[in-house]
This record gives C-alpha cells, sequence and structure tokens, in this order.
C-alpha cells in the first residue's frame, strides 16, 4: 500500500469513527433555573375549541436518596394560543427538583370540556434528563421524652 493510500485509509476510518459519535452525542441536561419550552399543537374536531393548555414534567421512577424533600414534578400553563389551534408551553426548572428522567403530560382546556395527553401514548418525545447539584441527606436525630 503506498504512502498516498494509507493516508488516505486512515482519514476516512477518523471521518467514520467521528460521524458516529456525532450520531450518539446525547441532549444535554436541563438545570435549574433554565426555560424548558414546548410548541403544542391541535388537530382534528374540536380543536379551535382548545383555549388554555396546561402542562408538566413528572419524575420517572424514584428521588435519589441524597435528595430527600426534592421536587419531583413541575409545570406551568399557556393561556393565549400562539397561533390558531397552537400553544407555546414554557416551564421553567425549578432550584429544589430532584435529579432524573421527566415526561411530558398535557391538558388541553375548552369550554365544553378537556382532554388529557400523555407522551408515550398520545405523542411521542425522549424523556428529558435534569440534573441538580444540590443534595440533603436528612440527619439522623435522637428523641427522649423528658418527666
Amino acid at each position: 500500500m503506498s504512502n498516498k493510500n494509507f493516508v488516505l485509509c486512515i482519514l476516512t476510518t477518523l471521518l467514520t469513527l467521528s460521524c458516529i459519535q456525532a450520531q450518539e452525542a446525547k441532549v444535554l441536561a436541563r438545570h435549574p433555573g433554565d426555560i424548558i419550552k414546548f410548541e403544542i399543537k391541535f388537530d382534528g374536531p374540536n380543536a379551535e375549541k382548545i383555549t388554555r393548555v396546561n402542562g408538566g414534567l413528572n419524575l420517572e421512577g424514584q428521588i435519589p436518596n441524597d435528595q430527600a424533600g426534592f421536587v419531583n414534578s413541575f409545570g406551568g400553563n399557556s393561556t393565549t394560543p400562539s397561533s390558531p389551534k397552537s400553544f407555546d408551553l414554557q416551564l421553567k426548572v425549578p432550584d429544589n427538583i430532584a435529579t432524573g428522567n421527566y415526561t411530558l403530560s398535557l391538558t388541553g382546556f375548552a369550554a365544553e370540556g378537556y382532554g388529557d395527553y400523555a407522551n408515550g401514548r398520545d405523542f411521542m418525545l425522549p424523556p428529558i434528563h435534569i440534573e441538580n447539584p444540590k443534595k440533603f441527606t436528612p440527619p439522623s436525630i435522637t428523641v427522649k421524652q423528658l418527666p
């Protein structure tokens, strides 16, 4: 193999490896104070009747042991359509959120009723990973009854 072919082979291999790594890149974690934005579009009968959307992110699994008392869900609402049958929803990650993967659930309200929508059932979004560096493990205590 000539030097030119050898160099070409090396460059091709490096380019292939960099492409594979780029495909495996994960979405960056969210942190307390971050704003997570969603666009919600309704379609079909009664879609134009939706006037308000509530949404929330809920922790999959348990709160970590070193984050006792932290919250495992948070939400927000959008009261004005951003365009016909569409709503923009913004959720601010709270300071005392537990670390973990969160999934979205939504409720669309109309004057006549409402519809509940869940990730994995009505729409598909990957879980949102939230990392919170804050920790709290409750200290042990001793309690004695006094005479």
